[in-house]
């Protein structure tokens, strides 16, 4: 059988000499300053512990990273290093969750370089397959030995993907409407989720198009809209009948007549590059993500594809 030779492994980031087990509890500044100490020895004597361990901390402190039930992945960009670094911390008495939910046991630091802005990506995926099996996260924290945490690394060796998809990028959406729904209902959503835009979905939960802000305004606020005001001088000013009226009339009109049906789309392979370009062509805000039926499976905002690429 033909072998990989240009796969790049999970394993091949970090060593034995790259794994602390840690019987303690310790503090988040201590724990990631252990583990950024550890990687300064082994392999960047010209770096300054301090200086890392800031950047991860500032990077935590936007979003803490808690990757699966009791898996931790904090990391930084770092310039001037040459390839990704992971050390890993085996703490069997767990470390209080920052989002409250199982303590967490392993912790996976990692440093990439600044001009890799997808190797985080690309490792947080390969990390996550790696621990989908069922107890597979359990077995490696209960373990007390490098040699055997890197032997179980790789039997149960992951390759890293070779591109960046839309799962990668993607958050679940929730707030879809139904196409069949009033169009004061999407006015409603609107107000309370503070969006721009929401996809539209059939009965089948199959995406068929989006409504935006733009939209709605047309919809409730038409041009000319204006002249409905009264001009009189002995009429008050500051009356919104004209407006209360039309939402009244709305209120039979269906989301579907607000419908753009012309939304980007992408499946959960789709590579983030063609992601981009359909974003770009389309001068859209959002990509939404379907499975092969057609059904929403999630969203990417604008602003989300720039922060994983650019920032995480």
């Amino acid at each position: 059988m033909a072998t990989e030779t240009n796969a790049v492994y999970l394993s091949g980031f970090f060593s034995e000499e790259d794994i602390v087990f840690d019987q303690t509890v310790p503090s988040a500044y201590n724990m990631i300053h252990a583990l950024v100490g550890l990687l300064v020895a082994n392999h960047l004597p010209g770096f300054k512990a301090e200086t890392i361990v800031d950047a991860v901390l500032r990077r935590e402190r936007l979003s803490p990273t808690v990757v699966g039930e009791g898996v931790a992945l904090p990391h930084a960009r770092i310039e001037g290093i040459e390839r990704p670094y992971l050390a890993l911390g085996v703490y069997p008495a767990g470390l209080p969750s920052p989002e409250g939910g199982k303590p967490v046991q392993l912790v996976f630091l990692l440093l990439v370089p600044e001009h890799q802005p997808a190797r985080y990506l690309q490792i947080l995926r390969a990390l996550a397959n790696l621990l989908r099996e069922p107890g597979s996260a359990e077995r490696l924290a209960a373990m007390r030995d490098s040699a055997e945490v890197m032997r179980f690394l790789r039997r149960s060796e992951m390759k890293l993907p070779d591109y960046i998809c839309a799962g990668d990028l993607m958050s679940a959406e929730s707030d879809a409407l139904r196409e069949d729904e009033p169009l004061s209902d999407a006015l409603d959503r609107f107000m309370d989720l503070d969006k721009v835009e929401l996809p539209i979905v059939d009965a089948a939960g199959r995406l068929i198009g989006a409504v935006d802000t733009h939209a709605l305004l047309g919809c409730f606020i038409p041009k000319g809209f204006r002249k409905l005001f009264p001009t009189l001088k002995n009429t008050p000013a500051n009356t919104m009948e004209p407006l209360a009226e039309r939402l009244r009339q709305t209120r039979g009109t269906k989301v579907r007549e607000a419908m753009n049906p012309d939304v980007c789309t992408c499946l959960v392979d789709t590579p983030a590059r063609e992601i981009a370009a359909d974003l770009a062509e389309r001068n859209a805000v959002k990509a939404y993500v379907v499975d092969k039926d057609g059904r929403l499976i999630g969203v990417i905002p604008l602003a989300q594809f720039f922060r994983r690429i650019l920032r995480d």
